[in-house]
């Protein structure tokens, strides 16, 4: 007993410690997580490229989390006030964690805790919300936050449960990850739980089931007796096992090794080879077990037989009679020690204490019946639950008033502390005269175990099968009778459970008609033991059409009798609909393939031809031994197959598009010109799974290129002759225009000086018609003389090549406003003028530009008192295309928008002479200046208020 106990607390302070490093473990591997963030080192925060990232507040739950259970160990040896207070200060910022994400996620709120102190890229890795922890990884917190708090409480099973359910979450999720099945660690679209994070959760989980092995229900599986050996033994080889063979299977499914009914069969096979091993060597342990205490047993009936033999030798002189008598009571008593249960004796009294129990008591409570019997203290009838006292008496008391015997359920508190349960059958006789109660007691607590672990059985399975969406059923051996049905019947065939239960052949009834015969064939086969798995149609109330699948297999009785019939309905109308569309998808791909004029082909993830290619064949002529593997590469042209291979082994080792112009030769031996082009399609996990591409002939198109080339060729030599004789009538215009405006200045100089002269000389002798008249004549002149030289500008404007360099415009403009200043002093203008206005053009024709917008604003504003012009610049948004675009406004006259393309045409003018001077020539130039800068200009005006000139360059 002593062993029991040294090897117990052993056993529990290694549990303890192991719980105490997980939670360090945990706390520590967050802060490593935390600093990748902090110093962005995506290996620390997402372990491989692709993955998802384990979140700033996830790695900041793992250190709360780890340090609050190492706090409630140090807590619980050293019984400090304040580590148990920051303990579940910690626990309940964890459950506060979780529980705030699970609120943003039901409610679709954001309480900006997410991206607190470390901000994530709006793009990131499976995650619906930057920052964000996954929703399994939030429940998880929530639950292990609530069982740190609840630890060292009376409801530590609940403790032990969640800490249990976090754990399991946790294992789905990294088995995911091994298995490459998402939906285990992804609720889409969703955020992921991270592969270190579902490790953490495992850790964590494992630390707070080992926080208090002694209590809860993980006290059994911590117990060092047998069942605790057992469970530990097991429980490893339980979880392991199926989750091997389950990813052995899936692999060879994945590789289409086997199909899925053989694979379930052989990992079926497998895991039971390998549990009824495990199931056989728990049996040879325990019958080693039982065999030691066999011989033990033995062994101390040698040594009572022996010292029987001594005792007899020693009192042979007495009375033969005695003798027998001490005989008797020896093999009596040793009958009764040896029962695996205990023989007792009450006294009728009070309360029917135990008077004496035989020695089946050791294994039962863990005492001897003789010191029970000798320390007032340590009472049988102290050991049992105070609750169930009055039962034992109840039935005592009554099992005397009628005389007979009495059975009663119990339970007793052992001296290791453990509860058990106990059956007692007795009833009432005299011995010398003295009323007793005698009788026998067995323990029942595996019993009881195993009539509650029946019962969660049957409510776990009652739960599942009322909760799934297909349709569970029990029926009977010959399917005359609906032994049990779950409620997903009144969903898919909408009619309800009663009706069935009332009329078992009414499913059948929904059969669509096409499908009734089969049907009852297949349930024919399989009342005679044939399992059935069948898809068929039901007419649903409503008039739908629903595809059904149906498996059903026989249970059988150990007599090879069929008990009764397990079989399980699904609605499969989406996946049959998917499948039928997916069929007419492939038939119009193959009649397009068909019907196309070009060449379509697949090939491996290597670019190698692994199936037969009909197009090709059809183009080539080639077979599928001809142009296997990469043998399709000698059906390009020779000129063409060495940097044709080079772009395609390009394109596959940058997993993008390929594209490539070559010739291919036709079953006739002809070269055609192709362009090619083919896409990868890609696996889930990135990788290349195969090639798509597609042939289109170009031949025609590539000699109507050369023919257009040709002619191209033709119409340069035409516009280089064009273009020649275009300069020399330029140069001639050139040449005509300087000598037309030098020979029209001469006169021009010679009226001007004349009519000047008349008037300075016979002014006393014209009378002020004749003056009016001069004058006239000079001011004549002299526009005339203005308009040559602002045509000669424009021709200037025209002809001069530009020289470009980096212009200030606000710098020109400045310059030019001073001047006008300067003429004018007497003029009140505001000039605003924006600064650094920094251009790429011809400085000379620019200038040229601002001083006829600068001087067209300073002339039409001359009637304002108060004058604005103002440069500025703006963005503008034109065909999609912003472009910086500068303004000159005036609050001058303005004018009518309907003339506004009028202004930039040559001697086109909205005023008069009279009222504003000028040739209508100014704009035209600035037009010209602009269309050569690669820009435009246009203006925009009211009349009487305003008008602005826009450029751009």
């Amino acid at each position: 007993m002593t062993k029991i106990y040294i090897d117990n607390a052993n056993l529990n302070s290694l549990a303890r410690n192991l719980s105490s490093k997980l939670g360090i473990t945990t706390a520590l591997i967050g802060c490593i997580v935390l600093l990748g963030w902090i110093f962005n080192i995506p290996i620390l925060k997402s372990m491989l490229p692709g993955l998802v990232a384990m979140k700033v507040n996830t790695a900041l739950g793992f250190i709360f989390s780890g340090i609050c259970l190492w706090l409630w160990h140090q807590y619980c040896q050293t019984k400090l006030l304040h580590l148990k207070l920051i303990s579940q200060i910690l626990a309940v910022m964890v459950a506060l964690l979780g529980l705030l994400t699970i609120i943003q996620y039901i409610f679709n709120i954001n309480l900006r805790i997410d991206q607190l102190l470390i901000k994530e890229a709006e793009n990131a890795v499976f995650t619906s919300y930057p920052g964000r922890m996954a929703p399994n990884t939030a429940l998880c917190f929530l639950w292990l936050g609530l069982a740190l708090i609840l630890l060292r409480t009376k409801v530590v099973g609940i403790t032990q449960i969640l800490a249990f359910c976090s754990f399991l979450i946790a294992l789905l999720g990294f088995i995911g990850y091994i298995f490459g099945i998402r939906s285990f660690y992804q609720i889409p679209p969703l955020t992921t739980m991270a592969v270190h994070t579902s490790i953490l959760f495992i850790l964590l989980g494992l630390g707070v089931l080992l926080a208090d092995p002694e209590k809860g229900w993980i006290q059994e599986v911590m117990s060092p007796y047998l069942g605790g050996i057992i469970a530990r033994n097991l429980l490893p080889l339980v979880i392991g096992i199926p989750i091997v063979t389950s990813g052995l299977f899936l692999s060879a499914y994945r590789t289409n090794t086997i199909d899925i009914e053989t694979g379930l069969i052989v990992r079926s096979i497998i895991n039971i080879g390998f549990l009824g091993g495990v199931v056989w060597w728990n049996a040879r342990y325990l019958n080693a077990t039982d065999q030691k205490y066999q011989n033990a047993q033995k062994a101390l009936l040698e040594s009572y037989e022996n010292l029987e033999t001594k005792i007899q030798r020693r009192t042979s002189q007495l009375e033969s009679t005695n003798q027998a008598l001490v005989n008797s009571r020896h093999q009596l008593a040793n009958l009764i020690n040896t029962l695996p249960g205990i023989v007792f004796s009450r006294s009728v009294n009070d309360d029917f204490s135990v008077e004496s129990l035989s020695d089946g008591y050791l294994s039962i409570i863990g005492g001897n019946g003789k010191e029970l019997a000798s320390d007032e203290n340590r009472t049988f009838q102290g050991l049992i639950v105070p609750e169930d006292l009055p039962k034992i008496d109840t039935a005592i008391r009554k099992a005397i008033a009628d005389q007979m015997t009495y059975e009663v359920e119990y339970r007793i508190h052992s001296q290791c502390g453990q509860e058990k349960w106990l059956w007692e059958k007795g009833i009432e006789t005299f011995i010398n005269g003295e009323q007793k109660i005698q009788g026998f007691i067995t323990e029942i607590t595996s019993l009881k175990h195993t009539q509650a672990a029946l019962q969660e059985s049957e409510a776990k399975f009652r739960e599942l099968a009322d909760n799934i969406h297909e349709v569970f059923h029990i029926n009977s051996a010959d399917l005359s009778e609906i032994l049990y049905i779950s409620p997903g019947y009144e969903e898919i065939w909408g009619q309800s459970c009663e009706s069935l239960y009332q009329h078992p052949e009414s499913w059948s009834e929904s059969i669509h008609p096409d499908e009734r015969d089969r049907i009852f064939a297949a349930c024919a086969r399989l009342v005679q033991g044939e399992p059935l798995e069948e898809e068929y149609r039901i007419i649903h109330p409503t008039g739908d059409i629903r595809w059904i699948f149906a498996r059903v297999f026989p249970i059988y009785s150990p007599s090879g009798q069929i008990l009764r019939h397990v079989g399980i309905a699904a609605d499969i109308t989406e996946r049959k609909l998917t499948e039928i569309a997916l069929q007419h998808s492939q038939e119009r791909y193959r009649s397009l393939v068909q019907a196309t004029t070009q060449v379509i082909w697949i090939t491996d993830a290597t670019g190698k031809f692994t199936t037969v290619q009909e197009s090709w064949e059809a183009f080539t002529g080639q077979t599928f031994t001809e142009y296997q593997g990469l043998n399709w590469q000698y059906s390009l042209h020779p000129d063409d197959r060495e940097r044709t291979i080079k772009i395609w082994l390009q394109a596959i080792a940058k997993n993008c598009l390929y594209e490539n112009e070559c010739r291919i030769c036709d079953s006739n031996g002809e070269y055609h010109c192709f362009w090619v082009r083919a896409l990868p399609v890609l696996e889930t996990d990135g990788s290349i799974r195969e090639w798509v591409g597609a042939c289109t002939n170009i031949t025609v198109r590539k000699q109507t290129e050369l023919e257009i080339r040709q002619l191209n060729e033709q119409l340069e030599e035409r516009v280089q002759q064009r273009t020649a004789e275009l300069i020399a009538a330029n140069k001639e215009l050139e040449a005509f225009s300087y000598s037309v405006s030098h020979d029209l200045r001469a006169p021009l100089r010679g009226i001007d000086g004349f009519s000047k002269t008349l008037l300075e000389r016979y002014q006393d002798q014209l009378d002020e018609r004749g003056q009016h008249y001069l004058t006239r004549i000079r001011a004549g002149t002299q526009r005339m003389g203005e308009l040559i030289d602002n045509l000669l500008q424009l021709s200037r404007v025209t002809r001069t090549p530009i020289r470009y360099a980096q212009v200030n415009l606000s710098a020109i403009a400045q310059e030019i406003a001073q001047q006008l200043s300067e003429n004018e002093p007497e003029r009140q203008v505001q000039w605003l003028i924006s600064p650094d206005l920094i251009v790429w053009g011809d400085a000379q024709l620019l200038r040229i530009v601002m001083e006829n917008l600068f001087n067209n604003a300073w002339k039409f504003t001359s009637t304002k008192i108060q004058t604005k012009i103002e440069l500025s610049c703006i963005l503008l948004e034109n065909n999609n295309h912003s472009r910086l675009t500068y303004m000159i406004t005036d609050n001058g006259v303005g004018f009518d928008q309907a003339y506004a393309n009028k202004l930039f045409q040559a001697f086109q003018r909205l005023h008069t002479v009279e009222e504003f001077p000028g040739t209508g020539i100014g704009l035209a130039t600035v037009q010209r200046i602009v269309r050569r800068h690669g820009g435009d200009v246009w203006a925009n005006g009211v009349i009487g208020e305003r008008a602005t000139f826009y450029f751009t360059l």
